[in-house]
């Protein structure tokens, strides 16, 4: 009566495009697709979410289910059903695939993502077959991530490349302040 149960993973699962698991530097959907599942107390009916939301969002949405105050540094914000209007449109999600790359340091090698609906884009840096190369995809019109819309739409891809490289730059600049 009075316990929440949250079910949730770090990363989803591929089995396509000859890539099994999540031992990739890929991106796509069915990797960074998580399941979050939660059973909230006296909950008698299935509820779907369908809202954009980050593993970033999980600490401020528990604590406030917890009645306790969620800290100033919390980078996210409450999940649906705990906000009485969904996430604001425009809300830009980050996704970063490092495990090549040295574990304390810069980013050298690496698969980072932005995700501002209805729009993604990837940025493969640092390995041999992909030096430095980008993808975006329309995920409303291709949610199965098969036509890269990179080369035909230069003025959104350089929108959000910016976006991407800033998010980039500002973490890097916090872990060099912080190391």
């Amino acid at each position: 009566d009075d316990t929440y149960v949250v079910v949730t993973s770090d990363h989803g699962e591929m089995f396509e495009r000859v890539i099994l698991g999540q031992l990739t530097p890929t991106l796509y959907e069915p990797i960074v697709h998580i399941p979050l599942l939660m059973s909230m107390p006296g909950q008698k009916q299935r509820l779907d979410v369908h809202a954009l939301t980050s593993c970033v969002d999980v600490l401020p949405t528990l604590l406030h289910a917890a009645g306790q105050t969620v800290p100033d540094w919390c980078e996210g914000q409450l999940m649906p059903p705990f906000v009485d209007e969904p996430p604001k449109d425009g809300r830009s999600i980050y996704i970063v695939e490092a495990k090549a790359n040295a574990q304390q340091g810069p980013l050298t090698k690496a698969t980072v993502a932005l995700i501002r609906e209805p729009f993604k884009l990837v940025h493969y840096f640092g390995y041999r077959e992909h030096p430095d190369e980008y993808e975006l995809y329309d995920l409303a019109n291709d949610p199965e991530e098969m036509v890269d819309l990179y080369p035909s739409r230069v003025a959104l891809a350089r929108e959000l490349q910016d976006e991407l490289q800033g998010k980039i730059q500002e973490v890097m600049l916090g872990y060099v302040i912080h190391v």
